[in-house]
């Protein structure tokens, strides 16, 4: 079984991550936080209005020209489309003005407005970063002279993951010419992985968990680097009755990771890998419900019943629902529109390798069997769902699909060709370039497959 992972930030401070779960016989997928329900256009303006609290008078807000790592032909568009979420989000007669302009400027634009709400926003390391300052109203010359550079008097700072809103913003990124890097591991046996940005530096970790140790550690120089390992006779007691073929999952969200396997059990791990609280079953990222727990059913091979809260109880409650009783693969996702509309996807594969797979409110059964890992997200960040599937047969491949979100139709748009099994395949948040990768374990190797750039849209 297989689930992935991938980050999404909404308060500051607060980070949520896709997951990956993975198994020898199945495969489980991801999802994003709650956070990620609204666009990040929606969340930086939410938080930076709730940070700067009320703001007298009739204000004036104006955006600064968009600074960004990566080029941005409509990236003044976009720091002005900021600013006016932010402006009806503080309210009290805020007008938002409807052009970019320095700082010098702004304060002249304000005039004898109340204050000057003064917005810049950037794009750096696959993140938006929106800093707010409010400075006090210049009534006059005298005013200017006086104080030509007043202090301000409230400030904010927010930032989220970019998504497809923002990328309708910035260079088109193309599945169909995306590149994979191979990076050696020497983790054996793999069972599980999770990407996320575990110690809240701006990069991307690998979480990989085989059947005899987890491991966090970094892709560098054509390798899987660990810079932490636990071995799992540390951590949990050997499972009285362990699965022929193990599962196992992994789960990245605010700061901590979360680990289960079959032949052990599941626990939540501080960033250094120290033991937490037991989990109720395999860890899982089910998309608007967060962190879930799957009840794994030996003698199946397979998950029995909808996913459950992961506090240990005598009466666990149900999470979520799902379109099947028995599954060996899961996939749950939050995703965004380039409208910045929240838009939920939910896929399960039965063990006679079916797939079934929910987009809104709609239900999709395809006439195809699929491999046993599975995965969800949005690598192109053109606000549809791309299904990542394995091929059910002797040679693996990795097939990114789209998915029509009114429809559920799929189109394959990549296929690559394994020449080992795919044991695990995870989603890695943007971060340099602001593309989101794919991660999948393939024998001995880590590739790790992201979109390119493209021209202007």
């Amino acid at each position: 079984m297989s689930a992935n992972a991938r980050m999404t930030r909404g308060r500051p401070g607060r980070s949520f991550f896709l997951c990956a779960l993975f198994g020898a016989s199945g495969a489980w997928a991801f999802g994003s936080g709650p956070a990620q329900a609204a666009g990040a256009v929606a969340i930086v303006a939410s938080e930076a209005a709730r940070s700067l609290g009320s703001v007298a008078g009739r204000s004036i807000v104006v955006a600064a020209p968009l600074t960004s790592d990566e080029p941005s032909p409509r990236g003044d568009e976009l720091a002005v489309e900021v600013a006016s979420l932010l402006a009806s989000r503080i309210g009290g007669g805020a007008q938002p003005h409807p052009k970019t302009a320095p700082l010098a400027a702004a304060r002249a634009i304000a005039g004898r407005a109340s204050a000057l709400v003064f917005v810049r926003a950037a794009i750096a390391l696959g993140d938006m970063r929106v800093s707010v300052d409010v400075y006090p109203p210049m009534a006059n010359a005298w005013d200017r002279i006086r104080d030509p550079l007043p202090a301000p008097t409230a400030h904010a700072f927010a930032t989220a993951k970019i998504d497809a809103e923002v990328r309708a913003f910035l260079p088109a990124l193309l599945l169909e010419q995306a590149s994979v890097g191979r990076f050696r591991h020497d983790e054996g046996d793999v069972i599980a992985a999770a990407c996320g940005d575990v110690d809240g530096d701006g990069g991307n970790e690998l979480v990989v968990v085989s059947r005899t140790r987890v491991t966090l550690g970094r892709l560098r120089g054509g390798a899987f680097v660990a810079n932490r390992a636990a071995l799992w006779s540390a951590l949990a007691a050997p499972a009285p009755v362990p699965m022929r073929e193990p599962l196992g999952g992994a789960v990245i969200a605010d700061g901590r990771v979360y680990v289960g396997s079959t032949d052990y059990g599941s626990l939540s791990l501080g960033p250094d890998l120290e033991i937490g609280a037991p989990l109720a079953g395999l860890p899982a990222w089910g998309g608007e419900q967060g962190l879930v727990c799957l009840n794994a059913e030996p003698s199946a091979g397979a998950f029995n019943g909808a996913p459950i809260y992961c506090a240990l109880s005598r009466d666990p409650k149900l999470a979520m629902a799902v379109p099947a009783p028995r599954f060996d693969a899961f996939a749950a996702a939050s995703l965004v529109g380039v409208d910045g509309a929240g838009m939920s996807v939910l896929v399960l594969r039965e063990p006679s390798g079916k797939v079934r797979f929910r987009v809104g409110g709609e239900l999709a059964v395809p006439d195809e069997t699929f491999g046993a890992q599975i995965v969800v997200g949005d690598l192109d960040q053109d606000g549809r769902p791309d299904l990542v599937t394995t091929r059910d047969g002797p040679d693996d491949a990795i097939t990114i699909h789209h998915v029509d979100p009114t429809t559920g139709q799929t189109e394959v748009v990549l296929r690559t060709d394994a020449p080992a099994p795919i044991r695990a395949l995870a989603v890695c948040p943007p971060e340099v370039g602001g593309a989101p990768a794919l991660v999948a374990v393939v024998g001995a190797e880590i590739w790790l497959v992201r979109a390119a750039h493209g021209g202007d849209r």
